[in-house]
């Protein structure tokens, strides 16, 4: 009721059928997946979807937050920690490790920081540095606590929206994903 319309989203990753589509505002992640992407190649489990760009969260399929039968729209998004952003959807298979996703998506944002603010310059290139370690067995509990001081502390200090969202897949894997870290 609050999200009228249509939304375009560039569908991509382990679904059957990528490209670009558009869905009414509300339409369920589940009829995207499966009905529009025709579910996933070599029929590998679905684990997550990430959604919004850059800065969207991942949102979570298993049996304790399953996120399949979740409405697209901007107020059900928000609630678990996600936004639509710039409309990408990026499906992953059992396969995937989550900390590399988070590890992708902050270099991205690393890389696009302007400069300008240092929780947004030098935290992100932080967390990018964490998130490196943990990727490549380093990490310890320090690096996840870290981790969640510096997505508190950028995503309130920021000065432009950027910042402000830079940490969103961090936060939202390992919430959904925290035994892979």
């Amino acid at each position: 009721e609050k999200s009228p319309g249509t939304k375009a989203f560039a569908l991509t990753g382990s679904v059957k059928n990528t490209g670009l589509i558009e869905v009414p505002m509300g339409t369920k992640l589940r009829e995207i997946v499966y009905d529009i992407g025709g579910g996933l190649k070599d029929d590998i489990p679905l684990k997550a979807v990430q959604i919004g760009g850059p800065s969207g969260g991942c949102l979570c399929i298993n049996p304790s937050e399953d996120h399949l039968n979740l409405q697209l729209d901007f107020d059900s998004l928000k609630k678990v920690g996600a936004m639509i952003g710039s409309g990408g959807l990026v499906v992953m298979n059992d396969k995937s490790c989550m900390v590399e996703v988070a590890r992708s998506f902050m270099n991205f944002t690393q890389n696009e920081s302007c400069g300008k603010c240092i929780p947004c310059r030098e935290g992100t290139k932080r967390m990018l540095e964490l998130l490196t370690d943990i990727c490549e067995g380093r990490g310890t509990m320090q690096h996840i606590t870290l981790l969640e001081e510096l997505s508190e502390t950028i995503s309130a200090t920021a000065l432009c929206g950027l910042g402000k969202t830079a940490a969103s897949p961090v936060v939202s894997t390992m919430k959904y994903f925290r035994d892979e870290y």
